[in-house]
C-alpha cells in the first residue's frame, strides 16, 4: 500500500467510514473514540494494556518478512491502540512458546540429534 493510501485509510479509520466487523457494536452515536471504546470487549483492553506493558529483554534484531494482511493491521496497531508493533510481536512469540511448549522441547531434541 502506498504512503497516500495508508494515510487514506488512517483517515477513514479516524473518520468512521471503514466498514465495521461483524463482531463489533453498532452505534446510533456519532463515530468517536467513546463510541469506539465500547465497542471494545473489557478483556480485549486488558490485552492491550499486557502488550503495551511487554518488556523486552534483549537487543537482537531479526528481519522478517510480513504479508500484506497483517502488514496491514500492524501498521494501524500504534495509531489506534497506542501499541508498539515491536512489543506485540516478542508478545506473539512469548504467548505462543508459552502455549506450546512441546515445541521447545522438539527443537532441544532435534539439536541433540545433530
Amino acid at each position: 500500500m502506498a504512503n497516500g493510501d495508508y494515510i487514506s485509510k488512517l483517515v477513514k479509520g479516524v473518520r468512521g467510514e471503514i466498514e465495521s466487523r461483524p463482531t463489533e457494536v453498532q452505534s446510533a452515536q456519532k463515530p468517536g473514540r467513546k463510541a469506539a471504546s465500547k465497542a471494545i470487549n473489557p478483556s480485549i483492553h486488558d490485552l492491550i494494556e499486557t502488550i503495551k506493558n511487554f518488556e523486552i529483554n534483549g537487543d537482537s534484531k531479526r528481519l522478517i518478512r510480513m504479508d500484506s494482511r497483517t502488514e496491514e493491521v500492524l501498521k494501524l496497531l500504534s495509531p489506534t491502540f497506542g501499541v508498539d508493533v515491536t512489543s506485540f510481536v516478542n508478545f506473539l512469540c512469548w504467548d505462543f512458546l508459552e502455549n506450546n511448549p512441546e515445541l521447545v522441547n522438539e527443537i532441544k531434541q532435534s539439536i541433540q540429534k545433530l
